[in-house]
Protein backbone atom coordinates (compact mmCIF):
# COMPACT_ATOMS: atom_id res chain seq x y z
CA UNK A 1 0.00 0.00 0.00
CA UNK A 2 1.27 3.43 -0.78
CA UNK A 3 1.33 6.63 1.21
CA UNK A 4 -1.44 7.69 -1.50
CA UNK A 5 -3.42 5.09 -0.55
CA UNK A 6 -3.17 5.08 3.32
CA UNK A 7 -3.76 9.03 3.14
CA UNK A 8 -6.92 7.92 1.11
CA UNK A 9 -8.01 5.30 3.35
CA UNK A 10 -7.31 7.52 6.25
CA UNK A 11 -9.23 10.42 4.93
CA UNK A 12 -12.22 7.70 4.20
CA UNK A 13 -12.10 6.25 7.54
CA UNK A 14 -12.56 9.94 9.50
CA UNK A 15 -15.09 10.84 7.20
CA UNK A 16 -17.31 7.82 8.22
CA UNK A 17 -16.27 8.46 11.46
CA UNK A 18 -17.82 11.81 11.88
CA UNK A 19 -21.26 10.83 9.88
CA UNK A 20 -21.32 8.20 12.54
CA UNK A 21 -20.91 10.54 15.19
CA UNK A 22 -23.41 12.92 14.32
CA UNK A 23 -26.08 10.07 14.02
CA UNK A 24 -25.21 8.74 17.31
CA UNK A 25 -25.64 11.92 19.01
CA UNK A 26 -28.59 12.73 17.80
CA UNK A 27 -29.97 9.98 18.49
CA UNK A 28 -28.72 9.84 22.33
CA UNK A 29 -30.21 13.45 22.65
CA UNK A 30 -34.24 13.45 23.17
CA UNK A 31 -34.05 17.25 22.11
CA UNK A 32 -31.46 18.57 19.51
CA UNK A 33 -29.87 21.77 21.74
CA UNK A 34 -27.73 24.42 19.77
CA UNK A 35 -24.28 23.81 20.98
CA UNK A 36 -25.06 20.36 19.81
CA UNK A 37 -26.17 21.40 16.47
CA UNK A 38 -23.36 23.47 15.37
CA UNK A 39 -20.69 20.33 16.90
CA UNK A 40 -22.27 18.22 14.48
CA UNK A 41 -22.21 20.66 12.00
CA UNK A 42 -18.77 21.66 12.61
CA UNK A 43 -18.43 17.67 12.08
CA UNK A 44 -20.37 17.39 9.16
CA UNK A 45 -18.46 19.61 7.59
CA UNK A 46 -15.42 18.26 8.24
CA UNK A 47 -16.53 15.07 6.96
CA UNK A 48 -18.27 15.86 4.13
CA UNK A 49 -14.75 18.03 3.02
CA UNK A 50 -12.56 15.33 3.58
CA UNK A 51 -15.14 12.57 1.87
CA UNK A 52 -15.54 15.10 -1.07
CA UNK A 53 -11.53 15.22 -1.19
CA UNK A 54 -11.35 11.25 -1.55
CA UNK A 55 -13.94 11.27 -4.34
CA UNK A 56 -12.28 13.52 -6.34
CA UNK A 57 -8.41 12.27 -5.25
CA UNK A 58 -10.25 8.37 -6.61
CA UNK A 59 -11.68 9.42 -9.63
CA UNK A 60 -15.05 8.88 -8.59
CA UNK A 61 -17.07 12.39 -8.92
CA UNK A 62 -19.31 12.74 -12.17
CA UNK A 63 -18.70 12.63 -15.70
CA UNK A 64 -18.48 15.68 -17.94
CA UNK A 65 -16.12 18.99 -17.82
CA UNK A 66 -18.05 20.18 -15.34
CA UNK A 67 -19.08 17.42 -12.47
CA UNK A 68 -15.60 16.50 -12.73
CA UNK A 69 -13.82 20.24 -11.53
CA UNK A 70 -16.79 21.07 -9.32
CA UNK A 71 -16.29 20.94 -5.85
CA UNK A 72 -19.03 22.61 -3.73
CA UNK A 73 -16.74 24.61 -0.75
CA UNK A 74 -18.02 22.66 2.80
CA UNK A 75 -14.39 23.75 4.56
CA UNK A 76 -15.83 27.50 4.59
CA UNK A 77 -18.22 26.56 6.94
CA UNK A 78 -15.81 24.59 9.39
CA UNK A 79 -14.58 26.86 11.49
CA UNK A 80 -17.37 28.64 11.65
CA UNK A 81 -19.42 25.61 12.86
CA UNK A 82 -17.12 25.55 15.70
CA UNK A 83 -17.23 29.90 16.66
CA UNK A 84 -20.65 29.42 16.50
CA UNK A 85 -20.95 26.15 18.60
CA UNK A 86 -18.19 27.91 21.05
CA UNK A 87 -20.38 30.94 21.37
CA UNK A 88 -23.91 28.90 22.57
CA UNK A 89 -21.61 26.58 24.53
CA UNK A 90 -20.74 29.46 26.78
CA UNK A 91 -24.23 30.87 26.26
CA UNK A 92 -22.97 34.47 24.99
CA UNK A 93 -24.70 34.37 21.51
CA UNK A 94 -26.38 37.53 22.49
CA UNK A 95 -23.27 39.64 23.63
CA UNK A 96 -20.83 37.99 20.57
CA UNK A 97 -21.99 37.59 16.96
CA UNK A 98 -21.82 33.75 15.86
CA UNK A 99 -21.21 34.93 12.30
CA UNK A 100 -23.58 32.38 10.40
CA UNK A 101 -25.41 34.76 8.18
CA UNK A 102 -21.62 36.39 6.95
CA UNK A 103 -20.53 32.17 6.79
CA UNK A 104 -23.06 31.00 4.78
CA UNK A 105 -23.01 33.89 2.21
CA UNK A 106 -19.51 33.33 1.66
CA UNK A 107 -20.35 29.60 1.18
CA UNK A 108 -22.67 30.34 -1.46
CA UNK A 109 -20.63 33.46 -3.17
CA UNK A 110 -17.81 30.64 -3.67
CA UNK A 111 -20.30 28.37 -5.37
CA UNK A 112 -21.42 31.23 -7.65
CA UNK A 113 -17.86 31.94 -8.20
CA UNK A 114 -16.65 28.12 -8.56
CA UNK A 115 -19.60 27.99 -11.31
CA UNK A 116 -18.98 31.14 -13.35
CA UNK A 117 -15.26 30.28 -13.49
CA UNK A 118 -16.14 26.59 -15.13
CA UNK A 119 -18.62 27.88 -17.05
CA UNK A 120 -16.55 30.34 -18.69
CA UNK A 121 -13.21 28.23 -19.03
CA UNK A 122 -15.64 25.33 -20.30
CA UNK A 123 -17.21 27.97 -22.98
CA UNK A 124 -13.93 29.14 -23.95
CA UNK A 125 -12.43 32.75 -22.40
CA UNK A 126 -10.90 31.00 -19.62
CA UNK A 127 -8.22 27.45 -19.91
CA UNK A 128 -8.05 25.35 -17.51
CA UNK A 129 -5.03 27.03 -15.89
CA UNK A 130 -7.17 29.57 -14.58
CA UNK A 131 -9.23 26.90 -12.70
CA UNK A 132 -6.25 26.26 -10.41
CA UNK A 133 -5.50 30.26 -9.81
CA UNK A 134 -9.03 30.58 -9.08
CA UNK A 135 -8.33 27.17 -6.65
CA UNK A 136 -5.56 29.23 -4.51
CA UNK A 137 -7.61 32.00 -4.71
CA UNK A 138 -10.85 30.42 -3.50
CA UNK A 139 -8.06 28.60 -1.03
CA UNK A 140 -6.60 31.59 0.44
CA UNK A 141 -9.65 33.56 0.97
CA UNK A 142 -11.40 31.14 3.03
CA UNK A 143 -7.91 30.13 5.17
CA UNK A 144 -8.21 34.22 5.51
CA UNK A 145 -11.57 34.03 6.84
CA UNK A 146 -10.88 31.11 8.91
CA UNK A 147 -7.96 32.75 10.77
CA UNK A 148 -10.08 35.83 11.72
CA UNK A 149 -12.91 33.50 13.30
CA UNK A 150 -9.91 31.56 14.87
CA UNK A 151 -8.33 34.30 16.42
CA UNK A 152 -11.53 35.77 17.74
CA UNK A 153 -12.27 32.40 19.62
CA UNK A 154 -9.02 33.29 21.21
CA UNK A 155 -10.14 36.04 22.13
CA UNK A 156 -13.07 34.97 23.71
CA UNK A 157 -11.30 32.74 25.43
CA UNK A 158 -8.23 34.46 26.62
CA UNK A 159 -9.54 37.72 27.09
CA UNK A 160 -13.65 37.94 27.62
CA UNK A 161 -13.96 35.56 30.32
CA UNK A 162 -16.09 37.62 32.38
CA UNK A 163 -19.03 37.19 29.83
CA UNK A 164 -18.87 33.47 30.42
CA UNK A 165 -17.95 33.66 33.97
CA UNK A 166 -21.08 31.52 35.34
CA UNK A 167 -20.28 28.73 33.22
CA UNK A 168 -16.36 28.94 34.45
CA UNK A 169 -18.12 27.61 37.73
CA UNK A 170 -18.93 24.19 35.83
CA UNK A 171 -15.95 24.39 33.32
CA UNK A 172 -12.36 25.62 33.50
CA UNK A 173 -12.34 25.13 29.56
CA UNK A 174 -9.17 23.36 29.17
CA UNK A 175 -10.29 21.24 26.75
CA UNK A 176 -11.30 24.33 24.51
CA UNK A 177 -7.96 25.93 24.57
CA UNK A 178 -6.35 22.10 23.95
CA UNK A 179 -8.47 22.02 21.43
CA UNK A 180 -7.35 25.80 19.90
CA UNK A 181 -4.00 24.39 20.36
CA UNK A 182 -4.68 21.82 17.68
CA UNK A 183 -6.72 23.92 15.70
CA UNK A 184 -4.00 26.60 15.42
CA UNK A 185 -1.83 23.68 13.91
CA UNK A 186 -3.84 22.04 11.68
CA UNK A 187 -4.59 25.98 10.42
CA UNK A 188 -0.91 26.23 10.19
CA UNK A 189 -1.02 22.88 7.98
CA UNK A 190 -3.47 24.72 6.19
CA UNK A 191 -1.46 28.15 4.98
CA UNK A 192 1.26 25.97 4.57
CA UNK A 193 -0.44 24.18 1.75
CA UNK A 194 -1.96 27.48 0.48
CA UNK A 195 1.79 28.50 -0.17
CA UNK A 196 2.99 25.18 -1.65
CA UNK A 197 -0.01 25.81 -4.11
CA UNK A 198 1.03 29.26 -4.60
CA UNK A 199 4.72 29.01 -5.42
CA UNK A 200 6.01 25.77 -5.29
CA UNK A 201 6.52 23.65 -8.47
CA UNK A 202 7.56 20.63 -6.77
CA UNK A 203 4.76 19.73 -4.39
CA UNK A 204 1.18 20.38 -5.85
CA UNK A 205 -2.29 19.16 -5.06
CA UNK A 206 -3.08 16.95 -3.70
CA UNK A 207 0.30 15.76 -1.97
CA UNK A 208 0.25 19.49 -0.30
CA UNK A 209 -3.33 18.79 0.97
CA UNK A 210 -2.13 15.22 2.72
CA UNK A 211 -1.05 16.26 6.29
CA UNK A 212 -3.79 18.62 6.57
CA UNK A 213 -6.27 15.83 5.05
CA UNK A 214 -4.85 13.50 8.16
CA UNK A 215 -4.66 16.13 10.83
CA UNK A 216 -8.43 17.56 10.20
CA UNK A 217 -9.45 13.39 10.29
CA UNK A 218 -7.54 12.64 13.46
CA UNK A 219 -9.46 15.87 14.48
CA UNK A 220 -12.69 14.55 14.14
CA UNK A 221 -12.23 12.02 16.15
CA UNK A 222 -11.08 14.50 18.99
CA UNK A 223 -12.94 17.26 19.00
CA UNK A 224 -16.76 15.29 18.57
CA UNK A 225 -16.13 13.33 21.65
CA UNK A 226 -14.31 15.67 23.69
CA UNK A 227 -16.72 19.01 23.03
CA UNK A 228 -20.33 16.81 22.92
CA UNK A 229 -18.75 15.02 26.28
CA UNK A 230 -18.16 18.53 28.02
CA UNK A 231 -21.74 19.53 26.92
CA UNK A 232 -23.31 16.40 27.98
CA UNK A 233 -21.31 17.02 31.36
CA UNK A 234 -21.91 21.11 31.62
CA UNK A 235 -25.94 20.45 30.91
CA UNK A 236 -25.93 17.70 34.24
CA UNK A 237 -23.70 20.06 36.64
CA UNK A 238 -26.19 22.76 35.70
CA UNK A 239 -29.20 20.69 36.23
CA UNK A 240 -27.82 19.22 39.06
CA UNK A 241 -26.73 22.18 41.07
CA UNK A 242 -29.63 23.14 40.74
CA UNK A 243 -31.34 20.90 42.74
CA UNK A 244 -29.23 19.79 44.84
CA UNK A 245 -28.95 23.37 46.45
CA UNK A 246 -32.71 23.17 46.54
CA UNK A 247 -32.48 20.10 48.64
CA UNK A 248 -30.62 21.58 51.36
CA UNK A 249 -28.31 19.22 53.59
CA UNK A 250 -31.15 16.78 53.83
CA UNK A 251 -29.51 14.31 51.78
CA UNK A 252 -26.28 14.92 53.51
CA UNK A 253 -27.85 14.96 56.69
CA UNK A 254 -30.41 11.50 56.01
CA UNK A 255 -26.75 9.71 55.00
CA UNK A 256 -25.11 10.94 58.67
CA UNK A 257 -27.41 9.79 60.56
CA UNK A 258 -26.34 5.50 59.67
CA UNK A 259 -22.78 6.69 59.24
CA UNK A 260 -21.00 6.12 62.30
CA UNK A 261 -17.83 7.00 60.72
CA UNK A 262 -18.76 10.93 61.11
CA UNK A 263 -20.40 11.18 64.72
CA UNK A 264 -17.47 12.19 67.06
CA UNK A 265 -16.26 10.06 70.03
CA UNK A 266 -17.69 12.28 72.39
CA UNK A 267 -21.05 13.46 71.52
CA UNK A 268 -21.29 16.41 73.47
CA UNK A 269 -18.47 17.90 71.95
CA UNK A 270 -20.01 21.55 71.24
CA UNK A 271 -16.83 22.77 69.10
CA UNK A 272 -16.93 19.32 66.44
CA UNK A 273 -21.02 19.71 66.45
CA UNK A 274 -20.62 23.27 65.66
CA UNK A 275 -18.25 23.28 62.81
CA UNK A 276 -20.16 19.90 61.86
CA UNK A 277 -23.20 21.71 61.69
CA UNK A 278 -22.05 24.80 59.81
CA UNK A 279 -19.96 22.93 56.86
CA UNK A 280 -23.26 20.62 56.43
CA UNK A 281 -26.01 23.65 56.48
CA UNK A 282 -23.89 25.14 54.55
CA UNK A 283 -22.80 22.93 51.92
CA UNK A 284 -19.55 23.62 52.12
CA UNK A 285 -18.28 20.91 51.56
CA UNK A 286 -19.77 20.86 47.58
CA UNK A 287 -17.02 23.71 46.89
CA UNK A 288 -13.99 22.04 45.44
CA UNK A 289 -12.04 24.37 46.23
CA UNK A 290 -12.86 24.07 50.09
CA UNK A 291 -10.06 24.18 52.48
CA UNK A 292 -9.05 23.87 56.01
CA UNK A 293 -7.76 27.87 56.10
CA UNK A 294 -11.19 28.71 54.30
CA UNK A 295 -13.24 27.11 57.11
CA UNK A 296 -11.08 28.28 59.96
CA UNK A 297 -11.14 31.82 58.11
CA UNK A 298 -15.27 31.44 58.10
CA UNK A 299 -15.34 30.13 61.27
CA UNK A 300 -12.95 32.63 62.85
CA UNK A 301 -10.69 29.98 64.48
CA UNK A 302 -6.73 29.27 63.82
CA UNK A 303 -6.09 26.90 61.48
CA UNK A 304 -4.24 24.83 63.76
CA UNK A 305 -6.88 24.93 66.27
CA UNK A 306 -9.56 23.71 64.15
CA UNK A 307 -7.43 20.91 62.50
CA UNK A 308 -7.03 19.23 66.23
CA UNK A 309 -10.58 19.34 66.46
CA UNK A 310 -11.78 17.10 63.48
CA UNK A 311 -8.46 14.60 63.82
CA UNK A 312 -9.84 14.35 67.05
CA UNK A 313 -13.60 14.30 66.90
CA UNK A 314 -13.93 12.62 63.76
CA UNK A 315 -10.73 10.48 63.81
CA UNK A 316 -10.16 12.13 60.37
CA UNK A 317 -7.94 14.80 58.78
CA UNK A 318 -9.52 17.57 57.37
CA UNK A 319 -9.57 16.07 53.55
CA UNK A 320 -11.16 12.80 54.53
CA UNK A 321 -13.42 14.43 56.88
CA UNK A 322 -14.51 16.80 53.64
CA UNK A 323 -14.33 13.65 51.13
CA UNK A 324 -16.54 11.71 54.05
CA UNK A 325 -19.70 14.09 53.30
CA UNK A 326 -18.87 14.35 49.49
CA UNK A 327 -19.00 10.58 49.25
CA UNK A 328 -22.00 10.42 51.58
CA UNK A 329 -23.71 13.43 49.19
CA UNK A 330 -23.15 11.02 45.77
CA UNK A 331 -24.00 8.13 47.48
CA UNK A 332 -28.11 9.89 47.99
CA UNK A 333 -27.75 11.05 44.72
CA UNK A 334 -26.48 7.82 43.35
CA UNK A 335 -29.26 5.73 45.03
CA UNK A 336 -32.28 7.82 43.96
CA UNK A 337 -33.95 7.19 41.10
CA UNK A 338 -34.19 11.04 40.07
CA UNK A 339 -31.11 11.45 39.30
CA UNK A 340 -30.24 8.47 37.47
CA UNK A 341 -30.36 10.03 34.25
CA UNK A 342 -27.04 12.16 35.07
CA UNK A 343 -23.68 10.95 34.36
CA UNK A 344 -21.77 9.70 37.28
CA UNK A 345 -18.76 12.01 36.39
CA UNK A 346 -21.32 15.02 36.77
CA UNK A 347 -22.31 14.04 40.08
CA UNK A 348 -18.91 13.90 41.60
CA UNK A 349 -18.33 16.99 40.37
CA UNK A 350 -21.14 18.83 41.56
CA UNK A 351 -20.76 16.77 44.91
CA UNK A 352 -17.48 18.93 45.45
CA UNK A 353 -14.92 16.64 43.91
CA UNK A 354 -12.22 18.11 41.25
CA UNK A 355 -11.84 15.72 38.96
CA UNK A 356 -13.34 12.14 37.94
CA UNK A 357 -10.13 10.24 39.28
CA UNK A 358 -10.40 12.23 43.14
CA UNK A 359 -14.20 11.05 42.93
CA UNK A 360 -13.29 7.06 42.20
CA UNK A 361 -10.60 7.08 44.39
CA UNK A 362 -12.51 8.79 47.49
CA UNK A 363 -15.26 6.91 47.24
CA UNK A 364 -13.58 3.60 46.68
CA UNK A 365 -11.60 4.33 49.69
CA UNK A 366 -14.40 4.88 51.57
CA UNK A 367 -17.53 2.30 50.65
CA UNK A 368 -15.09 -0.51 48.91
CA UNK A 369 -16.76 0.18 45.46
CA UNK A 370 -16.55 2.20 42.24
CA UNK A 371 -19.04 4.61 41.86
CA UNK A 372 -19.82 2.77 38.91
CA UNK A 373 -20.36 -0.48 41.00
CA UNK A 374 -22.12 1.06 43.41
CA UNK A 375 -25.19 2.40 41.29
CA UNK A 376 -25.84 -1.06 39.57
CA UNK A 377 -25.86 -2.84 42.80
CA UNK A 378 -28.44 -0.15 44.20
CA UNK A 379 -30.63 -0.60 41.26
Amino acid sequence: MDVTAIFNFLLLAGALHGLIFIIVTFLARKSIEKPVLFLNLFVLFLSLNNFQSWLIDKGLVGPGFFLSQFKLPWYVLIVPMFYAFLVHYLRIEKKKWPFLGLSIAIFAIEVVCRSLVLYLAYRGPLDEGSIALYDSIEDAVTLSYSIFLYFKALRILYKYGDLYEPILAFDNLKWTKRFMNIGGGVILLWFVAVLLNLFSDVIKPPYSYYPLRLASSILIYWVGYQAFFQYVLLKDRLVLRTKIRKSGSDLVQAGMEKSEALRPNEQDDKAFLDVNEYVIENQRFLDPNFSLEKLAGELHLGASTLSRIINQQAEKNFPDYINTLRVEEAKKLLKDDEFSAYTIVAIGLECGFNSKSTFYSAFKKFTGLTPTSYRKEIH
